[in-house]
C-alpha cells in the first residue's frame, strides 16, 4: 500500500511537471502583421497581411511549435499608391488566379518541429 501511494504521488508530480513545462502563448493580432515581398523579373512589390489568430508553443524558453491563421482578405500592397496600380494589384492577388480569397478567406500555417540553424565555420565552410 505504501508503494502504491509513492507511485501515485510520483505520477502526479511527473504529470504536473509535464503540463507546466509546455506553454501556449497567443499572439497579439492587433499588433502583429505579416510583411510580404513578391519578386518578378521586372521588379518587386511588397505589402502586408493581418493575422486572424496565432499561438506559439514553448517548452520553457525554447520554441517548440505553433500555428497561425491569416486573414487573406486583408492583403494590401504598400509600394504602390491609390490610383497608380495599387487597387489593380490587390484585386489580382485576391482573384482566383492568385489566392482566390472569395473561396479561401483564411490561410493556416502550422509548424510542429523547430530545428536550430547550424552555424557555418568562417574558415573552412564545413
Amino acid at each position: 500500500m505504501k508503494n502504491l501511494k509513492t507511485i501515485a504521488l510520483t505520477l502526479f508530480v511527473a504529470a504536473t511537471t509535464l503540463t507546466a513545462s509546455a506553454q501556449n502563448k497567443k499572439i497579439n493580432v492587433e499588433k502583429s502583421k505579416i510583411t510580404w515581398i513578391g519578386k518578378k523579373v521586372t521588379g518587386q512589390h511588397d505589402g502586408t497581411l493581418n493575422f486572424s489568430s496565432g499561438t506559439l508553443v514553448f517548452d520553457g524558453k525554447k520554441l517548440k511549435g505553433g500555428s497561425f491563421e491569416v486573414d487573406m482578405t486583408s492583403i494590401t500592397v504598400a509600394d504602390l499608391q491609390a490610383g497608380k496600380g495599387k487597387e489593380k494589384l490587390e484585386g489580382h492577388l485576391k482573384a482566383d488566379d492568385f489566392f482566390g480569397v472569395d473561396k479561401f478567406a483564411t490561410s493556416t500555417l502550422e509548424f510542429k518541429t523547430i530545428v536550430a540553424k547550424r552555424r557555418r565555420c568562417l574558415y573552412c565552410y564545413c
